[in-house]
């Protein structure tokens, strides 16, 4: 496969060429005009990422066209070729939209090197720009649905952290919506024409943490073929949120302090220091003064993270928030699924609110999904729930007995789930359907009630 299109306008039909062939042997899909008017039209029906230009086409400049193809895509990202090699030429193409400029005759080892760098950029600038146009509206305020005075509290605090430039510390249980949070700062504070780049710890090898967040240069390890641009340098003039915080590896956690002391960081394999303008926002599952007192975490970042802390209250502990939750995601489904759906039936909400969602509002969002996929009228019913919920309705969970509600949903949930993994053969994405869960929550469940094995 192509590394990706690369448009080349040279009117020296020699040079034209010369480049194009270059670009295929490092395996670019290229394309070519001579002359401006041609190259606009190439634009209109090519995906093209990059733009070498010539500074002089004909009676044309190149500089007037750089600004042309940033008007119609300013991701795409131009070079500009000359044959002046003056600091007034660099100067006037880097003000007009250049990503960099190469100096005729070409050395191709160079310009190759500066094509390569070219794309990351672009890379970088498309998936800042896809990250920034889908989350603007996902992540706005009318998305935070609640009504209890434990949110109400959040709401509070996220709008006084909107207003600073604090780190902030966003803890609570897995499936609480700490990723929102983050999100809501960012896109109401001054950063939020910047990028929000968000990295979750758990997720990555040990070993590649700190080149994730901090970059590589090429050769720092095995497999480092080339630079790494990290997360701080990508983020720049935006937002990090560094997500469950708390599984930081010692080394790494050094390094993040250093940055939140002095702004400063090094590449893997470097030892020139770097700055970048970045906000931090962390979050965790975990309780990170347990993990200092158990000198698990560093007090000192511990103390430079919990600058604004934002506690998030479990599902189970603000259950008001449950009816218009389900509003909420009743519309947003409905609406995806195209269907026209007014409410749900007294029957399906108590048992809802019957149960004690350990995944918190991400079950919830799971279970009204499905509904909303399942529903045949325009009102869901106990029939539409998943299979693992309606069993935890107070007929089926024996009310003679004496157990707490929360106790007989987890005995009647354990039970189901090994019902589902017997019935599956231990096939965790069956068992995950039966079930009327995806295999993550089912996963969850497993390790929260210590079914994994």
């Amino acid at each position: 496969m192509a590394k990706g299109v690369i448009l080349v306008v040279e009117d020296d039909d020699l040079q034209r060429e010369l480049i194009s062939k270059n670009l295929r042997r490092e395996g670019y899909e290229v394309i070519s005009a001579s002359a401006p008017s041609e190259a606009l039209e190439l634009l209109n029906d090519n995906p093209v990422e990059i733009a070498v230009v010539d500074y002089k086409l004909g009676q044309e400049s190149g500089l007037e066209l750089i600004k042309d193809i940033l008007a119609r895509n300013p991701l795409i990202t131009p070079i500009m070729v000359t044959a002046f090699a003056s600091i007034e030429t660099a100067v006037e193409a880097i003000k007009q939209g250049a990503y960099d400029y190469v100096v005729k005759p070409i050395d191709f080892k160079k310009f190759l090197l500066v094509v390569d760098r070219a794309r990351e950029r672009f890379k970088l600038q498309h998936e800042i720009s896809e990250l920034k146009s889908r989350l603007e509206d996902k992540f706005s305020f009318k998305n935070f649905v609640f009504v209890s005075t434990a949110m109400q509290e959040v709401a509070r605090l996220i709008s006084r952290a909107a207003q600073s430039e604090a780190t902030v510390l966003v803890t609570g249980e897995t499936g609480t919506g700490k990723d929102l949070i983050a999100r809501l700062i960012h896109f109401s504070s001054k950063r939020s024409a910047g990028p929000f780049l968000a990295i979750n710890i758990p997720s990555l090898p040990e070993t590649l943490v700190e080149s994730e967040l901090f970059g590589s240069e090429k050769g720092a390890f095995t497999g480092a073929t080339e630079r790494k641009i990290g997360k701080f340098e990508a983020a720049a003039g935006g937002t990090l949120f560094l997500d469950e915080i708390g599984e930081l590896s010692p080394s790494v956690q050094v390094k993040l302090l250093r940055f939140l002391q002095d702004k400063e960081f090094y590449r893997l394999g470097s030892t020139k220091a770097l700055r970048a303008d970045v906000r931090i926002i962390a979050a965790t599952n975990r309780n990170l003064e347990r993990l200092v007192s158990e000198e698990k975490f560093r007090s000192d970042l511990y103390y430079r993270l919990n600058v604004i802390r934002i506690n998030v209250p479990p599902l189970r502990e603000r259950k008001e928030d449950i009816p218009p939750l389900i509003d909420h995601f009743l519309r947003l489904y409905a609406e995806r699924e195209g269907k026209k759906i007014r409410g749900i039936s007294a029957e399906a909400l108590q048992i809802i609110l019957n149960h004690d969602f350990p995944g918190n509002v991400r079950e919830l969002e799971n279970i009204i999904e499905r509904a909303v996929i399942f529903a045949e009228d325009e009102i869901v019913t106990r029939s539409d729930l998943p299979v693992f919920l309606e069993m935890t309705s107070e007929k089926e969970l024996d009310p003679e007995s004496s157990k707490p509600l929360p106790e007989k949903v987890r005995a009647l949930e354990i039970r189901e789930i090994k019902k589902a993994l017997e019935k599956s053969h231990g096939v965790k994405s069956q068992a995950a359907r039966i079930l009327g869960l995806t295999e993550r929550m089912l996963s969850y469940k497993m390790k929260n009630y210590g079914l994994e094995k």
